[in-house]
């Protein structure tokens, strides 16, 4: 009976919370919201305990491979803070875990690395293509052109610099890009990339109020 009473006194503390960040109106929406939330969770949760245990080790080796790459290339892709030069050297960096993935989808660290780096490149041109308060809204042609110009600011010319690495890199024109934005990608057809397409694994970004995610 006790170890009930303490499971009851945290399905309702987990609710509280839930209910907390519900944007409904009343507190019984509010309070509905979260008890459909729990309840989709908990199935979730069952569902993959149900799959875990039904699928083939061979099967689940090749899904965390995947998953590996897919949170790795996720973080190249929105990586935006250009100054951090160790953490940008960790995401390109193979250790013997992550060479494990890699093994198991057939992929050398060489070819590896060079997926990271279009995917990291890619992600350079969309985030500097667009506002920072809303990433579904381009900058003005202005803003690209001082962008690129890079400014007095270090921090300004770090992106400067870095973007004018990931154009170099696919051979745009800092020209094409300062006219027509991240438009440039599909011109210069980017991602068609055999590699890419096979490996480029890429992991939901997490929703953000700047519509990042919808990058």
């Amino acid at each position: 009976m006790e170890t009930i009473g303490i499971i009851v006194i945290i399905i309702f503390t987990l609710i509280y919370f839930i209910a907390q960040d519900s944007k409904k109106e009343t507190t019984k929406e509010r309070y509905g919201e979260a008890i459909g939330s729990l309840a989709q969770m908990t199935a979730e949760s069952i569902s993959n305990i149900a799959h875990d245990i039904a699928e083939p080790a061979s099967k689940k080796q090749i899904r965390l491979a995947k998953e590996a790459l897919a949170m790795r290339h996720r973080n190249l892709y929105a990586m935006h803070f250009y100054n951090d030069k160790d953490y940008i050297e960790k995401l390109f960096t193979v250790d013997n875990k992550f060479k494990a993935s890699l093994d198991v989808l057939g992929l050398s660290e060489e070819r590896w690395k060079r997926v990271a780096h279009h995917i990291f490149y890619v992600g350079i041109i969309r985030v500097e293509s667009r506002d920072i308060n809303d990433y579904t809204k381009k900058n003005t042609e202005n803003l690209r052109q001082y962008i690129i110009e890079g400014g007095e600011y270090q921090s300004l010319k770090e992106i400067s610099d870095t973007l004018k690495e990931a154009l170099e890199y696919f051979e745009i024109p800092a020209e094409e890009w300062i006219k027509y934005g991240d438009t440039v990608l599909e011109m210069h057809n980017v991602n068609d990339n055999k590699d890419v397409e096979e490996f480029g694994y890429l992991a939901p970004i997490k929703p953000m109020q700047n519509n990042m995610h919808l990058l």
